[in-house]
């Protein structure tokens, strides 16, 4: 008797590889829709008012929860004038990260200037031996601070 030998055959995509497939684009593309309505200063009322839509529905499409129907994928897209394939592709995952980047920065910055206001504000109220004994002070530690990173230094001088 002859045995059958069982022949693999390569493994179609099942319906579930199609459905995560689908899910990522739409969290791509609400990703993506958000980014251009906050760029263009809409509010997501005013996308919805437009669209014919409610504004609940547009953060469901907008944090990937749903996705829209492909009139309202194409009403999107014309809207903002990006081309369905840009709209997507995961090109504004970057911009995102650039976003709260530079707002981490600017938080920074004006802590800083708080901060410089704050020290001007008390240096008033010192007299001139007060003074001099505080630029004693901030020199003393300017050059410990320099001491306690001398990578820093080495860097600046191999720029030069």
């Amino acid at each position: 008797m002859e045995t059958k030998k069982k022949v693999r055959q390569a493994k179609a995509p099942t319906p579930k590889d199609s459905k995560d497939y689908i899910n990522e684009k739409c969290v791509i593309f609400g990703n993506n829709m958000r980014v251009a309505r906050k760029e263009r200063g809409f509010t997501s009322e005013a996308l919805g008012k437009f669209l014919k839509i409610s504004t609940a529905y547009v953060g469901l499409i907008e944090r990937g929860e749903r996705c829209p129907s492909l009139e309202t994928f194409m009403k999107i897209c014309d809207f903002f004038g990006e081309s369905y394939e840009e709209m997507l592709t995961p090109r504004y995952a970057l911009k995102i990260a650039e976003s709260k980047a530079a707002s981490k920065v600017e938080a920074s910055r004006d802590k800083v200037k708080r901060k410089q206001k704050m020290v001007a504000g008390m240096l008033n109220t010192f007299d001139v031996d007060e003074l001099d004994h505080i630029i004693g002070m901030i020199k003393s530690f300017k050059t410990f601070s320099q001491i306690k990173q001398p990578e820093l230094n080495e860097e600046e001088e191999a720029d030069e």
